[in-house]
């Protein structure tokens, strides 16, 4: 049955008033207002979630409504759910969405009418953070919330937004974290938030204090990943291009297991396949970063299971990683096309990093070397034998670990320059062998570790705060690995993959 055939006449009537506002509205602005509007198959998914509430008359709320296509399946499907009673509360800061948004209200109200229902909405054009509704006793007690949240950061010096909801979490780190947070604090115990965000959130330090509120007040109890990014809003804004995932959370309930689906956002997503995992492999204890963990598929899975078995964590093995000092739009004055002068050190950049090696000869277009003029310490190091670790990926990318080994001995110079584009490791006392170097290098390449960080971070960006609390080998099980990586001959995923996998007691494959 193809896609159009499933739509009812009021969801056809719902999703032309959507079409017509993103017409007149340039992309641009309201890419500064953070509106990327949830298109009907993700609308209709989102609200199909969520399970009969309780209560006699149905409360939703939409913070950040849009036209209103959320609240619109939202309300359907309580209706369908046998909900005859239901009252929305909408906020919308861009008066230019108002008309549309009380067109496709009144639609709904009509669809309860013919069905012997109730349905009644209150719109507020306000800033849905700065009003912040939780703390107003009429605006609590909500049984379900929908929301795609706007989505931009903002200044921590001179947004408004700064330390507004800092009674709820410490941090900022983008805005539709603090929806989110302001959401749930608004729904009544046993209410159920569903969400389509970023999955930024999942994972990092900015978003720490944001996942202790969102996981102390809420069980999370499934997540649906899409394996294509640019599928999930409507087609106007198809070039967005953070990995998505949609959530449902319950507030203040204890979860034993949750549900992973993955599916393009297309006809099947309804259909995607379902795993169960339980709670404590998918939410990370170990730690106080409390990270989510999201294998794709159940070949993942069994890769997130197995690394729970390492006896211990990259930094509990006594590793260090660091993000290279130089930041080089900050660094002009130190950097210069003449790539061999007696006053400068070469400096790496992410196309120096290849698996298991490093290379820089000064004759690459892309090569520059680091003066060291005055004040240059803040940015160089002593030369030693590093690990490059490159920081920035696609997600479509074959590889997201890309780890090469820079020697000391590659230049005869006592300091040496990382842009801030690589990680830099090493360990935390003594210096990093050689063999050491390889056998790290080795692990971070192979088919395992890549794998594994995907399930901990779907950014592009490797950042040193997720490589740090991965689980890992022993020091000793790494030099291993090292002195038989001294002897390839080949960088190929595969002939690393048989070395480093029987240290890893891991013998799967797709």
């Amino acid at each position: 049955m193809s896609e159009q055939l499933q739509l009812s006449t009021p969801m056809k009537d719902i999703i032309c008033l959507q079409s017509d506002f993103l017409c007149s509205k340039p992309t641009d602005v309201r890419k500064t207002l953070g509106q990327y509007f949830t298109g009907w198959i993700a609308s209709e998914y989102m609200a199909s979630l969520i399970s009969k509430p309780k209560s006699k008359t149905v409360r939703i709320l939409d913070a950040g409504a849009g036209t209103g296509i959320l609240t619109a399946s939202t309300a359907l499907r309580c209706l369908d759910i046998g909900c005859k009673t239901v009252h929305a509360v909408l906020f919308e800061l861009d008066n230019e969405a108002i008309p549309n948004l009380e067109q496709t209200l009144k639609i709904v109200q009509d669809s309860f009418k013919m069905r012997h229902g109730s349905f009644s909405f209150e719109i507020r054009c306000e800033d849905f953070i700065t009003a912040r509704p939780d703390k107003d006793k009429g605006l609590q007690g909500f049984d379900v919330a929908a929301i795609n949240p706007p989505y931009f950061k903002y200044s921590l010096n001179q947004s408004t937004y700064a330390k507004v909801v800092a009674d709820l979490y410490h941090g900022d780190p983008n805005i539709y974290a603090s929806f989110m947070a302001v959401v749930l604090a608004c729904i009544k115990v046993g209410g159920q938030m569903v969400t389509i965000t970023p999955r930024s959130f999942t994972n990092g330090l900015y978003f720490k204090g944001f996942r202790e509120y969102l996981l102390s007040h809420s069980a999370l109890d499934l997540i649906h990943i899409f394996k294509h990014r640019d599928k999930v809003f409507n087609n106007s804004d198809s070039a967005v291009l953070q990995e998505n995932i949609i959530c449902r959370f319950v507030k203040e309930q204890i979860q034993e297991n949750i549900t992973v689906c993955s599916s393009d956002c297309d006809g099947s997503i309804s259909h995607a396949e379902q795993k169960q995992y339980p709670y404590k492999l998918i939410i990370d204890f170990s730690n106080d970063q409390r990270m989510i963990r999201i294998p794709e598929s159940a070949d993942d899975a069994i890769i997130l299971r197995q690394a729970e078995n390492l006896p211990t964590t990259f930094e509990g093995a006594g590793y260090f990683i660091s993000t290279g000092r130089v930041v080089e739009h900050r660094a002009l004055q130190y950097i210069t096309k003449e790539t061999w002068t007696s006053n400068s050190i070469p400096l790496y950049r992410s196309h120096n990093v290849t698996p298991l090696t490093t290379t820089w000869t000064g004759t690459h277009k892309k090569e520059v070397s680091f003066l060291l003029n005055k004040g240059h310490e803040k940015h160089t190091l002593e030369n030693g034998t590093f690990v490059l670790l490159k920081r920035f990926s696609s997600k479509d990318e074959k590889r997201r670990l890309v780890a090469g080994v820079y020697l000391e001995s590659t230049h005869n110079c006592h300091l040496i320059a990382f842009g801030n584009k690589i990680n830099y490791i090493g360990v935390k006392r003594g210096k990093l062998t050689n063999t050491e170097a390889f056998g790290l290098a080795a692990i971070i390449n192979s088919s395992f570790m890549d794998k594994y960080f995907r399930c901990i971070s779907g950014n592009t960006q490797v950042n040193a705060t997720e490589i740090r609390i991965m689980k890992f080998p022993t020091r000793e099980h790494v030099n291993k690995i090292g002195k038989q990586v001294q002897q390839l001959m080949t960088n190929e995923t595969f002939e690393i993959d048989l070395i480093v996998n029987p240290f890893l007691d891991f013998s799967h494959r797709r």
